[in-house]
């Protein structure tokens, strides 16, 4: 008996070793120090107990909880002044990943946070001492270590492994204590077995080396959607405030284990369709060291201050000024119309609109060639506004290679014309002195790699682009979690030479610094992007115009170039973004003229390379030379097999993150909140715009669920609709959105009503065929 009471007492003592080690780990350092003394005072007092008759052990238990509350009221405020003292560290932790819009407090005079540790220090060993007495007790103590393991994976931020090991062992022994067994106290053998396999993990896996599973990973982002829609107070950030990671000051690349997505709508935009893949810039920046990118120190602009006076933007997007010159000159409009296939400019001009913008952020969301002209730029830098950030303008569909032709081949008395063509000149010099900078740090990386060829002609920087973007894509893996960049450590050259993982961040850094080795000026560029295809199958406004609203699932972090001419443009170098071309286009070589016969001169920049548009005659005498006719043309970017190291996916395993004591009242409040969401949404669609929207998604998901084809004729639909007795009715409510898209007249509330109506019983019929472990995937895992 009194080893079954040491034994138990030992359980509950670990349990409260890991528990508290993760409660005080999201504060800073100092963690093993209390879970040391956790476990320390949890078994002394647990053999206390053990030793005390069964009917003393309880109301002693409520005697302890009840002295702590009377302390922490006697107290009063030197209690509460702790306890804010105590959040300055936690807050500081919740906003580290992703930079959470949270308030660190501030103090009005200095506290001391030594109270409320040992506050929730004692705290959590009641919890403890609870679960050694009762099954009830041994629930909550696991609720309580759950929801901090849950919690920090909510942030983005893992448990220590030690206290993870501890934590993980106590939660696998209480299904077998609540289930018992012809063993007696069954949860013993089930943690000491549970502790030794985490113990082996630890050796095989040290904490250096330690490599999130991909259930984890997953888990974080389920968490994160889960949670996230319904959290009025914390909101944890997501992936497009985690791309800001790293850039404009906010903080530093790979101090993350990952990027995750909660499904939080960013921005609404109305557009015309195209056939691009959209861009939406929100910060673009040239000036990388530290393991971050930031914008050219002003002192970089001392020598073009005349260029940038009364800066509108034309040199953040130079194509939407070049367009607007031409289009106002009949002259010129015709020549370009003579490189276009439908010889029409003005056919170019597209509306554009962003209505709404969720996210707080500094940042505008500017497309490519957008008419944005306002007093908001500083140098070639993003526009800065604390103002609203909707909009509504128009962007060109720029014809870059009839552009190139047309500027090379026409030449035009025109004075706006001719201004443009001479400043370009001036900030393109500007472009080469200082966007092919690489920091010493990168050099080794890219030494390391093998030799890369300088490119200048268009022809050239063109194929070069794809040799870059094969190279990333056949030997680096895209993920979202690649693990944190070890200290001391360079976060592109890491990326190139060792671990060889990573997200967007990853290869667009990388591919800047590839490029800038090629000769080719690049720059970083955060933001968010959408397939032309998304764009296609959103409903259409009133106007004809595409609406939709954009989630954080679209974040994204992309390469800049520079195109002699025409100003900077987008690369994609990340692995599986489909729809973007590449910067460098093919000129137009056919040239109508006036009798409307084809004459086809050569491309001056690949007729004659030594003509090529550069800088000016100074830098291209810094410019290696390019190499000889008995060596090869070009070479890979970097020597591919068998000369990078082998990958180390060596990364410290990260720490985690406060939770209160009342955090047991709020697992039950996520709880009802969850079980309730649908039928709130239900209630909530006739009434509003964006309630319908989560409405409409939401049928969206569940017909995808039920196996419904999502393509098809119109009534191709309603027969697989009426063929599924689950979704009587579903024709109706196709009926209805079809004709209030080709209409364009908005659904009423009646309407919507029904709409919902038919939603909900669609819902209840689905559920009702379904079993107990069905009906939890459904509605938890699921989200339906």
């Amino acid at each position: 008996m009194r080893k079954t009471i040491f034994f138990s007492s030992l359980l509950s003592a670990a349990g409260a070793f890991g528990t508290v080690s993760i409660l005080f780990s999201y504060f800073g350092e100092g963690a093993l120090p209390f879970g040391l003394a956790a476990g320390i005072i949890t078994l002394l007092v647990s053999l206390l107990f053990g030793s005390l008759p069964e009917k003393r052990r309880f109301p002693l238990l409520a005697l302890l909880f009840v002295v702590l509350a009377a302390v922490a009221l006697l107290l009063g405020s030197s209690f509460m002044d702790s306890l804010r003292s105590l959040s300055v560290p936690f807050i500081t932790t919740l906003k580290e990943p992703y930079d959470v819009d949270m308030d660190i407090p501030r103090l009005a005079h200095p506290a001391s946070p030594v109270m409320a540790e040992l506050f929730l220090l004692l705290l959590t060993c009641w919890f403890f001492l609870a679960a050694f007495l009762s099954k009830a007790g041994a629930l909550a103590a696991g609720i309580l270590s759950f929801f901090l393991l849950l919690l920090g994976f909510y942030f983005g931020i893992n448990p220590p492994a030690a206290a993870l090991v501890l934590s993980g062992a106590f939660l696998a022994s209480l299904p077998a204590r609540f289930r018992g067994g012809p063993i007696s106290h069954p949860e013993i053998p089930a943690f000491a077995v549970s502790l030794v396999l985490g113990l082996l993990i630890c050796l095989a896996i040290p904490e250096s080396h330690y490599q999130q599973p991909a259930l984890f990973s997953r888990l974080q982002e389920d968490i994160v959607s889960f949670i996230d829609p319904y959290d009025p107070i914390f909101h944890a950030g997501n992936a497009y405030t985690g791309m800001m990671k790293g850039t404009a000051g906010h903080q530093k690349l790979g101090t993350v284990n990952g990027i995750r997505y909660s499904g939080r709508i960013i921005a609404d935009i109305e557009m015309a369709d195209t056939a691009h893949r959209l861009y939406l810039r929100s910060w673009s920046g040239g000036d990388y060291g530290n393991n971050a990118w930031k914008d050219l120190p002003d002192s970089d602009y001392d020598s073009v201050k005349d260029l940038f006076r009364d800066n509108r933007g034309e040199w953040y997007d130079q194509g939407a000024w070049l367009m607007e010159v031409i289009a106002r000159s009949p002259a010129l409009s015709q020549s370009l119309s003579n490189y276009l296939d439908d010889g029409s400019v003005e056919g170019l001009k597209k509306d554009f609109a962003v209505n709404a913008v969720y996210e707080k952020t500094k940042f505008f969301l500017l497309p490519y060639d957008a008419s944005f002209g306002a007093p908001l730029f500083a140098f070639d830098r993003s526009p800065v506004s604390a103002e609203g950030k909707a909009y509504s303008t128009y962007l060109w569909d720029l014809p870059s290679g009839a552009l190139l032709s047309m500027m090379d081949r026409e030449s035009s008395s025109d004075p706006y014309y001719r201004t443009y063509l001479g400043a370009e000149k001036k900030y393109r010099d500007f472009v080469y002195r200082h966007y092919l900078d690489i920091p010493d740090s990168v050099k080794e990386g890219l030494s390391a790699l093998g030799p890369v060829s300088k490119v200048t002609t268009l022809a050239e920087k063109r194929q070069r682009v794809e040799e870059i973007r094969n190279f990333l894509a056949k030997n680096y893996t895209y993920t979202t979690n690649p693990g944190k960049t070890p200290l001391g450590k360079d976060f592109i050259t890491y990326f190139l030479t060792e671990s060889r993982k990573g997200y967007c961040t990853s290869f667009a850094s990388a591919a800047v610094m590839l490029l800038r080795e090629s000769g080719i000026p690049a720059r970083y560029a955060v933001g968010l992007t959408v397939g032309s295809d998304e764009l296609h199958g959103a409903p259409l406004s009133a106007d004809g115009l595409r609406q939709y609203s954009i989630n954080d699932h679209h974040a994204h972090a992309w390469a800049e170039v520079y195109v002699d001419g025409l100003g900077w443009r987008p690369v994609e170098m990340t692995p599986g973004y489909e729809g973007t071309d590449n910067p460098f286009p093919l000129p137009q070589d056919k040239k109508k003229n006036d009798n409307g016969a084809p004459d086809a001169p050569l491309d001056p920049k690949d007729q004659d390379k030594g003509q090529q548009s550069s800088p000016s005659e100074g830098e291209k005498k810094e410019t290696p030379p390019r190499t000889s006719p008995s060596t090869p043309q070009r070479q890979q970017p970097p020597q591919l097999q068998g000369q990078t190291p082998a990958a180390n996916s060596a990364r410290p395993f990260p720490k985690g993150l406060l939770i209160l004591p009342l955090l047991l009242l709020a697992a039950i409040l996520l709880l009802a909140i969850r079980l309730t969401a649908v039928s709130r949404m239900l209630a909530a669609a006739p009434r509003n715009k964006d309630s319908f929207n989560r409405l409409l998604d939401y049928t969206d998901r569940l017909t995808r669920w039920a196996g419904i084809p999502r393509k098809g004729s119109y009534e191709d639909r309603k027969k697989a609709y009426r063929k599924d007795g689950r979704f009587d009715g579903f024709d109706r409510l196709i009926d209805l959105l079809v004709t209030a898209k080709y209409s364009g007249r908005t659904l009423s509330k009646d309407e919507r009503t029904e709409a919902a109506a038919i939603t909900g019983k669609a819902r209840k019929a689905c559920l009702a065929r379904l079993g107990l472990m069905d009906r939890i995937r459904f509605r938890f895992l699921r989200k339906l």
